[in-house]
């Protein structure tokens, strides 16, 4: 049986990509390692992302739903699609060793002042840590430059 991710982020099946991703920083702020060092969050933390990776991404999230749809008029889900899931949860792994090694603040600073989606890409270039923390540093000195501005014409 295939996980249900609209479960895992606590959301309707019809959810639109906002949504998605406002279930997604709730969830993943309860179950960051800055957050949550309990047994269990780590893999709660790994399928969060995973839910996240698949749900966000329109190609992936139609061919989810598929295979959804499948299994609901015909279970076992046939190997290719099973064969599909391994590989994203292949992908959402590596993602989730990435976001766990980040602060909790800098991977939502990525996504809001970036419009990054956390789902690990720049412009179609696979996000990494080291590349990560000069992007939020500059985005804090341009941020506080711009409110030391403001300040300053008082």
């Amino acid at each position: 049986m295939i996980t249900n991710y609209y479960n895992i982020l606590n959301i309707e099946a019809s959810a639109d990509l906002n949504t998605i991703k406002k279930a997604f920083r709730k969830e993943i702020a309860i179950f960051h390692p800055d957050n949550n060092n309990s047994e269990d969050a780590k893999a709660r933390f790994n399928t969060i992302v995973e839910a996240f990776d698949v749900l966000s991404n329109t190609a992936k999230r139609k061919e989810y739903n598929n295979i959804l749809r499948v299994q609901k008029e015909n279970p076992p889900i046939v190997i290719e699609q099973k064969e599909t899931v391994e590989i994203w949860k292949k992908e959402a792994k590596e993602k989730s060793e990435t976001y766990s090694a980040m602060r909790l603040d800098n991977l939502f600073l990525l996504d809001l002042f970036l419009e990054v989606g956390v789902n690990g890409a720049i412009l179609g270039t696979e996000v990494v840590v080291d590349a990560v923390e000069p992007i939020i540093d500059n985005v804090g000195d341009i941020l506080g430059d711009v409110i030391g501005g403001v300040f300053d014409a008082f």
